[in-house]
């Protein structure tokens, strides 16, 4: 390469012992340099040595004109995602090169923080090229560098201060980014997680929304049926105690469960709800006076055919636990069967009673369908 006018060849070879600047993982250290310290844009940069830490390596050359510039002001750099980090610098006098054999000086120049402490030295090749006054002498072909001179300029070091101040703000305002962005993540995990429990909820209404709204379709008609079914039933239970009995009282008792289960039916509206208030205490006490009543009637048979009273007395006393037993049976709830009123079931370790007669589905569980059980 030639060079036409005063020219400075710097080779940068590296730098040891560095202060690493970096407080996660490795710092990635970079050289800038200018013979004019006014005109920032004038820094020539080199490569970057990546996780190289305190003790890079470039072996990089650059090529600066000289117009009479005293010195050379080299930086040393962190190569950041935000704002670059100084890590030293130095201004080094460009005629100790000048006045070298050969204008040619292999040296280790001492650097420093932006405090002024010292911060590591670098290892430069200086050439000065048709540089007046210059040294003709043959070159020293020594491979050892040599410690060459370098100081703090006043000018430079508030320039690094500078650039510190600038890092340091953007650590700061990165610092402060990460907080509102953590902040952000958290108001939107809450705003997540609120939206899937009130998701949640919206499906546990839309649930039981749909097992009512089945309930009133099937409880006007089966729910009726039922209904009807039971006022039969009560009706033929009147007859029956009347032809059993001679209790005029009795006989009323059971006219008035008859009109009062009809109404059961005839009301039409909330089938589910009035059956189960109207209806079944009726029933249930229609269900125990049917049964007093064939009690008595097999005791009136067992003493005309034996005459004996223990004989019909031991008998009676047999049916009524047998009865007491099947009443008290809890069987396990299961998601396909059929329940009448009354029924009582087990289900997730607790016991619930039936309020109306169904076919069970797999999603009208206990816990699930309050129109259909009742917790004990």
């Amino acid at each position: 390469m030639s060079h036409s006018g005063p020219t400075l060849i710097i080779q940068a070879h590296g730098a040891n012992n560095l202060k690493d600047v970096e407080s996660l993982g490795k710092q990635d250290p970079y050289i800038q340099l200018s013979v004019d310290l006014q005109n920032p844009k004038s820094f020539q940069t080199g490569p970057t040595h990546k996780g190289a830490g305190q003790n890079p390596v470039w072996n990089h050359t650059f090529s600066v004109p000289l117009a009479g510039e005293p010195e050379l002001y080299i930086e040393i750099m962190d190569n950041e995602l935000t704002v670059d980090a100084i890590i030293a610098f130095a201004s080094i006098p460009i005629n100790q090169a000048v006045h070298a054999p050969g204008g040619v000086m292999n040296g280790l120049f001492e650097v420093y923080l932006p405090s002024g402490k010292p911060g590591g030295e670098v290892h430069l090749t200086l050439t000065a090229v048709n540089v007046p006054g210059q040294n003709t002498q043959p070159a020293q072909t020594s491979s050892q560098p040599v410690r060459g001179v370098s100081h703090i300029n006043e000018a430079h070091q508030k320039r690094a201060k500078s650039l510190k101040s600038k890092e340091t703000m953007a650590d700061v305002g990165q610092a402060a980014v990460g907080g509102l962005l953590a902040v952000g993540a958290g108001l939107l995990a809450n705003k997540l997680m609120g939206d899937h429990k009130k998701k949640e909820k919206e499906e546990a209404a839309r649930k039981e929304e749909e097992l009512q709204k089945q309930n009133q379709s099937s409880g006007l008609g089966v729910g009726a049926g039922i209904a009807a079914g039971v006022a039969a039933t009560a009706v033929a239970g009147g007859i029956a105690h009347h032809a059993y009995t001679s209790s005029s009282s009795a006989s009323h008792e059971s006219a008035t469960m008859t009109s009062t289960t009809v109404q059961g039916v005839t009301t039409g509206h909330g089938v589910s709800t009035s059956y189960h208030e109207s209806t079944s205490s009726h029933y249930d006490s229609k269900d125990k006076k049917d049964k007093k009543d064939k009690k008595d009637k097999k005791k009136k048979e067992k003493k005309d055919k034996r005459g004996s009273g223990s004989d019909s007395s031991s008998s009676s006393d047999s049916d009524s636990d047998d009865d007491h037993k099947k009443k008290g049976d809890k069987k396990k709830w299961k998601s396909h069967g059929s329940y009448s009123t009354g029924d009582k079931v087990k289900f997730d370790g607790r016991k619930y009673v039936c309020l109306q007669g169904h076919s069970s589905q797999s999603d009208w569980a206990p816990t699930v369908a309050h129109s259909l059980w009742r917790e004990e």
